[in-house]
């Protein structure tokens, strides 16, 4: 399905509507769903797509409720529909967990620049979303997926296509709670012995891939065993911190 055309759809729609993007953020609130101008216009420029709730609430405020045929120049498959109905059924931490590996996978397969550079700074996408040095955390946040951060470009790993978040303490003393980690993205898993982010049935971690087992720098912590039937996804191998 390609969507393309999205962006610059919803950009129409609104202004068929007669409606600002203030007025669009106000109309969402009613939804339950906080989102800035910025973050609107974000989605009309397609510097990022809106997640299935609140696309499913802009198709209500534009009163087109097939917003995602308009855009892809045919009708939703009966696969695409069965997804939308058990996306519709899950809890908060359910859909924090879709909507996260969503954005990543859509960053990937569309190639969306996650790193530029100009003059000696380097602007490089920090993924929002915890990746847990202790407990799992859901592969999403409240804040928003993403946001650019401005890194003096000698600090930046040549290969280095992403930034993300740490969350907790169990890999100290390399990696402590708060701390941002630069990622090279993978096709596959990182070697046995490496550092990666990875998604386990849904939730993110950042851990030391070893035999059947994700492993903790900090003692305190048991390896995290993988059974056969397990999801794990490789999001990238760590290849060093931010230095505060």
């Amino acid at each position: 399905m390609n969507l393309a055309p999205i962006p610059s759809l919803l950009k129409q729609l609104r202004n068929a509507a007669g409606l600002s993007g203030k007025d669009v953020a106000r109309k969402l609130a009613s939804y339950g769903i906080s989102l800035s101008e910025k973050t609107l216009y974000g989605y009309e420029n397609g510097v990022s797509m809106p997640n299935a709730d609140v696309f499913l609430a802009l198709c209500s405020i534009y009163d087109c409720e097939d917003l995602v045929s308009l855009g892809s120049g045919g009708s939703l498959s009966a696969e695409e529909y069965a997804l939308i109905k058990k996306y519709r059924v899950l809890d908060v931490h359910g859909k924090r967990v879709v909507d996260g590996a969503l954005e990543l996978e859509y960053d990937r397969i569309t190639h969306v620049v996650e790193r530029k550079e100009t003059g000696n700074i380097t602007y490089i996408n920090c993924y929002d979303l915890a990746v847990s040095a202790g407990p799992g955390e859901p592969w999403a946040d409240d804040g928003g997926y993403k946001t650019m951060l401005e890194i003096p470009t000698e600090q930046v790993p040549e290969n280095a296509h992403y930034c993300a978040r740490v969350n907790g303490n169990s890999m100290e003393p390399a990696y402590k709670d708060g701390d941002i980690v630069f990622v090279e993205r993978l096709d596959e898993l990182v070697r046995e012995g490496e550092i990666g982010i990875f998604a386990l049935n849904g939730e993110g971690y950042i851990k030391r891939l070893g035999n059947r087992e994700l492993i903790s720098l900090n003692p305190d912590y048991n390896p995290i065993p993988l059974h056969e039937f397990d999801d794990l996804r490789c999001q990238g191998r760590v290849l060093g911190k931010l230095e505060k």
